[in-house]
């Protein structure tokens, strides 16, 4: 029989450090994979046994607290997609490898790609190159779809499912989060489109953008007229003066940046919580002056959730958290390079640069609200309609359509988030309408450069009382209207 346990409960605190310790351990392993170092796939199979006694231990006795209950759901079914992950890591980066071109002598695969694409002038070449790696997508789905179906197995044997459990977690129902996707990803369309086609001259020399445009191509180059305003800035040191600032000097010593090109690193900054609070590590590399300015913004946005754990809250509190209060802290202080005084008096930057980079800005979010809008809806049927991958593909491809052009439907499995996760894209959308209200708030509270002196200090009081909040971080008290973000990424000067 199954205990209603208090999340006080002796023995659920006892599990939690057992689960803390082989989390560090696989966490470990998976950072140095991620940043393209030496990786032991020994360890990292030790450590996610472990971890599936510890979690068909707790749900064979517990269903309280239920965060961690659905949390030891996700680490049996990572667990049993270990051996399928790690030889998708080996493959997507081998099987996504170009046969023609080439990027510091080296042939362009998946962890390059983004690179290759802001630094290529031919039009040409770029759509080779998409068109190369969409043909040879397909060689990776059989194990995207093997990691997916052991999730589907893994759930069902508790009669839940991936997307049962992230509702849960995020308080929402299928139709409430499927209606939010469609207002976003609707609702940016008309606003993108003109967008773009004002901006398709300037960053890819021909009148609009085409299928191969995708957005990682567009947010390489559409910051370039900036780089030459950020080329002597330091993004480090920036971002790490608005952090002390606000109160989190201390936090900032448990921070470690990685910022070395290797071959198998990430194409995507990010940043691991290896031991919360103590040991925090962001990851990026470099693509451009202005380029990372945002990811490091964004990165230290995670890093300071992170480090703002209380190393006394049992386990569940501190590592299990909603996926877009995940993403809810790094938006927040990515949307200071939005904020026009921050610019202009911290970065010291004139009103027409300020202009330019909101507009480039504000563009870049359209194009992030349609893209992930069908990311999004097509990971949700996905197991809400059981998909297979084919069928993914065809939906993924109606919804490009829908919200923005037609893009071939294996596209998906190249991306970053949508084959890697199990549920994760509507997470970001879910935190940028969040972190909206949540700016405007502190502009109407502490003025509109919170960010500085006395108001600093008041509003890290309370980033800080969120960010404690780790996994009891109260999702109900928002109003979660899409409408303020719409509006807010729609000014553009040349509308």
């Amino acid at each position: 029989m199954k205990i209603l346990a208090s999340s006080s409960d002796n023995r659920i605190d006892e599990i939690g450090v057992e689960f803390e310790k082989y989390h560090i351990q696989l966490s470990e392993q998976r950072y140095n994979q991620t940043s393209g170092l030496d990786y032991d796939k020994s360890v990292m199979e030790a450590a996610s046994n472990s971890l599936v006694d510890l979690s068909t231990l707790f749900l064979t006795q517990y269903t309280e607290p239920r965060s961690f209950y659905l949390h030891c759901l996700a680490a049996i079914s990572q667990a049993r997609k270990l051996p399928i992950t790690l030889e998708l890591y080996e493959k997507r980066t081998k099987t996504l490898s170009s046969d023609t071109f080439k990027i510091h002598g080296k042939p362009v695969n998946w962890g390059s790609w983004r690179q290759f694409n802001a630094a290529e002038p031919e039009d040409n070449n770029r759509k080779q190159l998409f068109d190369e790696f969409i043909q040879k997508a397909p060689g990776i789905a059989p194990l995207i779809t093997k990691r997916f179906n052991i999730s589907r197995q893994v759930y069902q044997l508790y009669e839940s499912s991936p997307l049962d459990a992230y509702l849960e977690r995020e308080f929402l129902t299928y139709n409430k989060l499927k209606d939010f996707v469609n207002i976003l990803g609707d609702g940016a369309r008309k606003s993108f489109l003109v967008a773009a086609d004002h901006f398709a001259p300037e960053i890819l020399g021909k009148e609009s953008f085409d299928y191969h445009d995708d957005f990682y191509l567009a947010r390489g180059r559409i910051y370039s007229p900036l780089n030459k305003h950020f080329t002597k800035k330091n993004p480090q040191k920036s971002i790490e003066k608005v952090v002390s600032n606000l109160g989190f000097r201390e936090e900032l010593h448990k921070i470690k940046v990685d910022n070395e090109d290797r071959e198998k690193k990430s194409p995507s900054a990010f940043c691991f919580g290896v031991q919360i609070p103590n040991d925090v590590r962001v990851v990026y590399k470099r693509v451009s002056p202005f380029s990372d300015f945002t990811s490091l913004y964004h990165e230290y946005g995670h890093g300071i959730h992170g480090a703002s754990g209380k190393e006394d809250d049992p386990f569940w509190k501190r590592y299990i958290v909603p996926m877009s209060v995940a993403e809810t802290f790094s938006i927040f202080l990515e949307m200071l390079l939005q904020q026009p005084l921050y610019l202009q008096n911290e970065l010291g930057l004139n009103e027409d640069v300020v202009q330019e980079i909101l507009d480039r800005r504000h563009f870049m979010n359209l194009y992030f609200l349609v893209f992930y809008a069908a990311n999004a809806l097509m990971k949700i049927e996905y197991w809400k309609k059981g998909y297979s991958y084919e069928e993914a593909s065809k939906r993924f491809q109606e919804l490009t359509k829908r919200y923005f052009w037609e893009v071939p439907g294996d596209y998906w499995l190249t991306h970053h988030i949508t084959p890697n996760y199990d549920v994760y894209a509507p997470s970001y959308m879910l935190a940028s309408v969040r972190v909206k209200e949540w700016m405007n708030q502190m502009i109407d509270e502490f003025g509109e450069e919170f960010w500085r002196g006395d108001a600093a200090k008041q509003v890290g009081a309370v980033i800080r009382d969120l960010a404690t909040a780790r996994g009891e971080f109260d999702l109900s008290v928002w109003d979660m209207d899409p409408q303020p973000y719409l509006k807010e990424q729609s000014e553009l000067s040349f509308l």
